[in-house]
This record gives C-alpha cells, structure tokens and sequence, in this order.
C-alpha cells in the first residue's frame, strides 16, 4: 500500500528550496543591474535597486508563510518577531553581549601579542556617520537588516529547516544559503567603501556559516523567537559599526567565533544525546 504525501508534507519539503529561488532570485536580479551599470551603489537609481533587492528574505518568509499557512501563519510569525517573553533573561544576556564580549576578547588579543595598539576606533564611526552615503549603509543595514533578514531567513527557512532535520544541519544550509546571498556585493562598485568593513574574502563567507549555527543554536533556545534573531544581528552589526575594529582585531574576531560555534555544537549535541538516553529509559 502506497503512502500518500499531503500538502503539509510536501509543503515542509519544499518550501525552504521556493524560499532559496524567491531569496536569492529576487535579490541577484535587482542587485545584477546594480552590478552592470558600472556606477556606484550609492548612486541613484543604483541604491533603489539596492534597496529594493534587499527586501528578498522579507518578501519570500512573508510569501511562503502566507501560501502556507494563510493569515494564522502570519499572526504566529508576528508573535515571534515582537513577542518579548519567548526569551528569558540568560538569553537576552547571550543576545545582547556576545558578540560585543568576543570583539572585546579579540581585541585585548590583538594587543597582547603586538598585533596592532589601535584595537578599536569608534571615534572613526562618528566622523564616517557624517556623510549622508555611510549613514544611508548605517541606518539601512546596521538598524533594519536584523529585521528583514531574520523575518525571513530566520523566521521561515531556519524554522522550515529544524522541522524536517537536525539542528546542526539547520545551522549550516542556512548559512550557506545566507553567503551566498551576499556574493554580488563584492562585485558592486563602491558598496563597502561606505561601511567601517573592508573584508577578507574567504573569512566574509566562512563566517556566515559560523554565525548562522549561533543563531540557530539561538532561536532554537528561545522557543522560536525572530526577535532573538533579530537582536542579535543588530548587536553583531552595532559592534561592527560602532566600535570599527582593527583588522587584526576582525581576524581575531573571526576565530574566536569559530570556537566559540564548536563550543555551542559540542555542548549541543552532548545536551541532545542526554535527553535522548532518558526518554528511552
């Protein structure tokens, strides 16, 4: 006897691959004329188009959730981005201070092995934040990016993927699906020059896959929560911006935040296995 696949399931299976087609397709299309114009992103009709492609990970989770699951899908993905009491008070420490704390870390670092005496510049954030281009990328990407990217690659692709595999696994499609979003940005004329961020290519994509097992490993501990997501996207941008590390301050930064994923995994899958071994006692 043959076993039929419902909506629901087949929904489940194939919603994150329509997310990943809607996600990146929009963005690379606008993002594309961005590219061939030649001209700087923050030119006009170039930032428009910027703008415009970047609003892809809101527009697929709102689509797909919708398709799916109709206005009550929608009235729970509103619970989870404002709903202040899914995170307890541990978790609003680790959203608020991590990041923060691991710059700081790779900063004391990069001074006690001589690596740099300027670990950090904030002062420099201030004067870049004076011309209107950088503070456009400020205020767009620094304050809104939390919320429409995390709406939808948290709030939809992340939660579609812990539904049908592992965590782990969650962590590290969505982080791949996350870089390589961000890939015509390297190909944009003058895009990070308005950013405190000159990045090295090969760390720029490899910490996505890091970050995004953190903020899986986030909202899987903060009962579904976008708004975990979203605030700590916002405190890995603020750090960024803010406090302008040094260069070898970011490489520090970089490693340390690998460590600290292979940390969170460890403790992880150890705490998975545990209660595992007492539900089948």
């Amino acid at each position: 006897m043959e076993t039929s696949v419902g909506p629901a399931t087949d929904a489940k299976r194939s919603g994150p691959l329509r997310f990943v087609a809607i996600y990146v397709g929009w963005a690379w299309f606008f993002w594309g004329l961005v590219v061939v114009s030649g001209d700087s992103v923050w030119s006009f009709p170039n930032a428009a188009l910027f703008y415009l492609g970047s609003l892809s990970p809101v527009l697929a989770g709102v689509a797909l959730i919708w398709r799916e699951e109709g206005r009550e899908g929608l009235s729970e993905l509103w619970d989870r981005i404002v709903n202040v009491h899914r995170i307890d008070g541990r978790w609003y420490a680790v959203v608020v201070l991590l990041y923060p704390a691991i710059t700081l870390v790779a900063a004391g670092i990069a001074v006690l092995v001589g690596a740099t005496t300027s670990p950090l510049d904030p002062g420099a954030a201030v004067e870049r934040l004076t011309h209107p281009s950088s503070l456009l990328v400020f205020v767009g990407f620094t304050l809104g990016a939390g919320v429409v990217e995390e709406t939808g690659l948290t709030g939809y692709l992340v939660d579609r993927l812990l539904a049908t595999g592992s965590t782990l696994r969650a962590g590290v499609v969505s982080g791949v699906v996350w870089a390589g979003w961000h890939v015509p940005l390297f190909l944009m004329e003058g895009y990070f020059g308005a950013s405190a961020y000159s990045p090295v290519v090969w760390r720029f994509f490899a910490s996505f896959l890091f970050l995004q097992v953190l903020y899986t490993w986030i909202y899987d501990n903060t009962r579904r929560s976008v708004l975990a997501a979203v605030l700590f996207h916002l405190m890995s941008n603020l750090t960024g911006e803010l406090l302008a590390p040094a260069p070898a301050v970011r490489r520090y930064s970089f490693y340390l935040t690998a460590l600290v994923t292979v940390l969170v995994v460890v403790r992880w899958r150890r705490g998975a296995s545990a209660h595992a071994g007492r539900t089948t006692r």
